[in-house]
């Protein structure tokens, strides 16, 4: 069994009541450690779809929480991480489709690289009704920086931050908490029901589909 589905699978019974939260990279192309092919990513949605599973934000899952907002039943969130360019040409199309949203953590240096994301593309994702979310501006681990070299990577806050590898500590958190993020996701290892370390379940070429429905229903 591979790393990844194995996590996946051991953190499924964690956690009860969390609304789900799943982490992918990219859509299209050959299976990968970071890609899901576009076949297999639609079958995860049309799943999800069949099983009146309602995507929504992060910042719905904070709104309810503060007693703000009620979440629909079967509430999923499902978050895409780097801003690559298949955000906008393969996934969004997808998502919408189906009458779906996501939440797209950008790495704001790497905007307009080739492969990625240009400005103009982030604001189109904006326009599709997307929540958009930091995922640093380099992408280093956060936590073998300097508190001052974190706090630049980290940046001015949107609402919501993606750890970069995941990687966090208690005072990685701390720094997104001064900083002012109000939600911030990790990986399945450190995450936890808090708002500022959200756990999220990943989603590779590799997973199963039945590894999704036991994270959506756990």
């Amino acid at each position: 069994m591979r790393p990844c589905l194995a996590l996946l699978l051991a953190c499924c019974a964690r956690g009860r009541g969390e609304v789900p939260i799943l982490a992918y990279h990219s859509v299209g192309g050959a299976a990968s450690d970071y890609v899901v092919p576009i076949a297999a990513f639609e079958q995860q949605l049309d799943w999800l779809a069949t099983h009146d599973f309602r995507t929504v934000s992060l910042h719905e899952v904070a709104e309810s929480r503060a007693g703000r907002a009620v979440l629909p039943p079967r509430a999923i969130v499902l978050t895409f991480d780097d801003g690559k360019s298949d955000a906008l040409d393969v996934v969004v199309p997808a998502l919408r489709k189906r009458g779906m949203r996501a939440t797209f953590f950008i790495i704001t240096g790497r905007v307009g690289e080739p492969g990625y994301l240009t400005w103009e593309g982030v604001r189109a994702l904006v326009a599709a009704g997307m929540e958009i979310g930091s995922h640093t501006r380099t992408h280093p681990r956060l936590p073998e920086l300097t508190d001052e070299a974190a706090e630049a990577e980290i940046g001015r806050p949107v609402e919501t931050l993606a750890y970069p590898y995941n990687s966090l500590r208690s005072h990685t958190e701390s720094l997104a908490a001064a900083a002012g993020y109000r939600v911030a996701v990790a990986g399945s290892a450190h995450g936890s029901s808090d708002l500022l370390r959200l756990r999220r379940f990943p989603v590779n070429g590799f997973t199963p589909l039945s590894a999704i429905e036991q994270v959506a229903v756990r």
